[in-house]
């Protein structure tokens, strides 16, 4: 499919500059009042925020859907002795995640090719935990995927999805250009609302557990964003990654004016697959 070879193309040629800009996790960092915190703990802490939520103990299995670079897969393989299964549709993130837990001798995790929305090399029932953390944007099919993760996660499992989410349903106007223009700049198909992911979740009879709205905690992680790429000369840049820096800039700007401004929430859901499935309903 079009969309999904756009955005492989798009990781493959950008991976390396985000990878120097953001450090190991390319996701939101979660921060505390009076907490003082580097991105990088930051980053690691909002892990930490997701696993009090789940049942993470030593040799669960976990499948990590859009891994990028590695981070969150080597973190809970690293630090929770998790058995960690990370895919994304990037060649070159699973090679700078191969890369990186051979020079950190973290032999629990792996990486491979595979499409989010069908999980085609993976059998029913054979996760303890799902885990999709900021990846879930740039699926163009969202329910797909998380028909797969019920499929995938054994009875009893855990679904952990943090994504962003829109603050409404629809948008007229100004505000419905301000949220083409931002679902563009990410390749981002569309971002439902937090009401409708749990609608979509609960369609498929996952139980949800938790869902909470940490956009005030992860919002500075665009502030810091701004600061990080002003590290870098307009010109390493461009070396970097071409005419995407460019990009690089507007996108940064126009997503922390979106947090800023409550346009774009950050959700996260922890839902469990039933141990029991009434028969009439599947």
């Amino acid at each position: 499919m079009k969309i999904t070879r756009i955005i492989a193309d798009f990781w493959d040629k950008t991976s390396d500059a985000w990878r120097a800009i953001w450090g190991p996790h390319i996701h939101h960092g979660y921060y505390e009042d009076n907490h003082l915190l580097t991105p990088l703990e930051a980053q690691e802490n909002l892990i930490e925020k997701l696993v009090q939520h789940l049942k993470l103990n030593p040799q669960k299995k976990i499948l990590d859907v859009g891994c990028g670079m590695g981070g969150s897969s080597l973190y809970l393989a690293k630090n929770h002795n998790a058995i960690v299964t990370g895919i994304t549709l990037s060649k070159r993130q699973v090679s700078i995640a191969m890369q990186q837990s051979q020079a950190e001798n973290i032999p629990n995790v792996t990486f491979q090719i595979d499409d989010a929305l069908t999980l085609s090399q993976f059998a029913n029932n054979s996760f303890d935990i799902v885990w999709s953390l900021e990846s879930c944007e740039q699926f163009y099919d969202k329910n797909a995927f998380i028909t797969q993760a019920f499929r995938v996660l054994k009875p009893g499992g855990q679904l952990m999805l943090a994504t962003w989410c829109s603050d409404r349903d629809q948008y007229e106007g100004d505000l419905a250009l301000q949220y083409k223009k931002l679902c563009l700049v990410f390749d981002l198909p569309y971002m439902p609302t937090i009401e409708a992911y749990q609608r979509a979740l609960e369609a498929v009879d996952f139980e949800l557990d938790h869902v909470f709205d940490w956009s005030s905690h992860v919002k500075k992680t665009w502030d810091v964003g701004i600061s990080l790429l002003n590290a870098f000369s307009f010109l390493k840049l461009v070396r970097m990654i071409g005419w995407r820096a460019f990009r690089a800039s507007k996108q940064i700007q126009l997503m922390r004016n979106a947090f800023h401004q409550e346009r774009v929430k950050y959700g996260v859901f922890l839902a469990t697959k039933p141990i029991y499935i009434p028969t009439l309903k599947r």
